[in-house]
């Protein structure tokens, strides 16, 4: 039988198990693909928490972030494991922040692809950062038709108002400073249907082209993958991996702090802010 939840005063004590339950809530984990590997990774379920870091990446630098917060809880887009872990070595990636991790007392959750899914999620926060009128997603999964919670991948809508690409390209590099921004197309070529995919979006560049879209707003493009959509008539912003999905860190940050007032929970919730793009451009000599 499970025990009801702790009162302190006026405030609720919660488990980590009560985190997770808000993030499935708000990003259903059905939703996550099946190559995926979201939820709890490092922890335990019971656990009390009352301090909770919001993250991109389990890294170094957020794992001593919520350290020095207090934090038993961080909460990231991306799985700290992925792929099988063969060893957990204190010398070697990943072992060195999972054993971090179970030092420092802070549980790891991930909420990757059911957050890009989710009709709230990664997607629809990069699209409303240029306020794009969305229609539908890029993708979906039949069965999760009909969810309210469900989104799709990707997504698709239209400008306001027709621009010239260069005009479009200037404004989205304005709104994600201080990300270094790639595009391809013709500067002069006026655009208004666009399609949206946080993260890696290569898989969707025919989804796009299907749909009619004037532009792909994505990140990671190969340089293959530039040359197709080039050559298709199909414009590209890649505004990179970081930038395109770092976005989602306040607003699910936001959620889980409303979500524990009105729950009573006694639970801080704070936003990373030393993580940073792992990659950086030297500037051009004057």
């Amino acid at each position: 039988m499970e025990r009801p939840p702790c009162f302190y005063g006026e405030a609720v004590m919660i488990k980590v198990r009560t985190v997770i339950d808000w993030l499935d809530a708000y990003a259903p984990f059905q939703f996550a693909a099946s190559w995926d590997n979201s939820g709890l990774q490092v922890g335990d379920p019971e656990a009390p928490v009352d301090r909770l870091l919001v993250a991109l990446d389990i890294t170094q630098a957020t794992l001593e972030e919520a350290h020095r917060l207090g934090c038993q809880c961080l909460v990231a887009h991306h799985p700290l494991i992925f792929q099988p872990v063969k060893s957990v070595r204190t010398d070697a990636y990943p072992g060195k922040l999972i054993h971090r991790a179970v030092r420092d007392g802070i549980h790891l959750v991930a909420a990757h692809t059911n957050l890009d899914a989710a009709i709230e999620g990664t997607n629809r926060v990069l699209a409303e950062t240029f306020a794009l009128s969305i229609t539908g997603p890029m993708e979906r999964e039949p069965r999760w038709d009909g969810h309210e919670r469900y989104g799709g991948m990707g997504c698709i809508g239209s400008l306001d108002q027709a621009e010239r690409f260069s005009e479009f390209v200037d404004r989205l590099s304005a709104v994600l400073a201080p990300a270094r921004l790639r595009a391809v197309g013709d500067p002069e070529r006026r655009v208004r249907r666009v399609a949206v995919c946080s993260g890696s979006g290569g898989s969707l560049l025919q989804a796009a082209l299907a749909a009619a879209c004037d532009v792909f707003v994505t990140g990671d493009l190969k340089y293959h993958e530039a040359r197709y959509a080039q050559e298709e008539g199909l414009n590209l912003v890649d505004v990179g991996h970081f930038a395109s999905e770092r976005l989602m860190v306040a607003p699910l940050a936001d959620h889980l702090a409303l979500r524990a007032q009105r729950e009573r929970a006694a639970l801080s919730v704070y936003k990373a802010e030393r993580e940073r793009d792992p990659f950086w451009y030297p500037e051009p000599d004057v």
